[in-house]
């Protein structure tokens, strides 16, 4: 099977969805608009949880890309490489490392 490659620029996205829905959800709650009282009081503990692992999810990339962990562990079918197009904004590309066959 072939490596691909992982791109920051997807990985990054993906990154900036997960911190928009948690400022979302914390304005519904600063305003009130959370369905109910059970919402209400589960929100705090939802939104540690949700930035907890975006930052651990920060912490991991920062790792790959000074290259102390493996590409592979931040592999996802949302931010593998496309080809480039002419026109497209350029793009950190991280390969992923070649198994090694015993």
């Amino acid at each position: 099977m072939r490596p691909k490659s992982i791109s920051l620029a997807h990985e990054l996205a993906e990154l900036v969805h997960v911190i928009e829905s948690a400022q979302l959800f914390a304005e519904l709650l600063v305003t009130g608009g959370l369905p109910d009282d059970d919402a209400v009081k589960r929100a705090p503990k939802l939104l540690e949880a949700v930035l907890a692992l975006a930052a651990g999810r920060v912490r991991l990339l920062r790792k790959v890309v000074v290259g102390a962990a493996d590409v592979a562990l931040i592999e996802d079918r949302n931010n593998r490489a496309l080809p480039r197009v002419q026109g497209d904004d350029p793009d950190v590309v991280l390969p992923t490392p070649r198994r090694r066959r015993k």
